[in-house]
């Protein structure tokens, strides 16, 4: 698992959500009361949103993902299927604006 730097999850971020909007302060929230983030990319040959990439929290009770280490394949998180997505990074460092 990659830790990425600030400015690369930044720039996975402006790819995936164009405009970037107001992902960023979401994301801030997560890192504010100590979560991190998990970088999920669709890793399915042959499927059209193949690289589509999904940012999810982990690390607290409050998280998307509770555990204290995200697993390797994105799990089902409310009604969405997952098992496309592998995990490409992580990040815990300072908020992004």
């Amino acid at each position: 698992m990659k830790e990425l730097t600030r400015d690369e999850l930044l720039e996975s971020l402006q790819k995936a959500l164009e405009p970037l909007g107001d992902a960023s302060h979401v994301i801030d929230r997560w890192l504010a009361r100590g979560d991190g983030v998990a970088v999920y990319e669709n890793v399915e040959l042959g499927h059209p949103d193949l690289g589509h990439q999904q940012f999810v929290s982990f690390g607290s009770t409050e998280a998307q993902i509770p555990d204290a280490f995200p697993p390797q394949r994105m799990p089902d998180i409310g009604s969405a299927i997952n098992w496309r997505y592998q995990l490409v990074g992580t990040y815990r460092g300072a908020p992004l604006k």
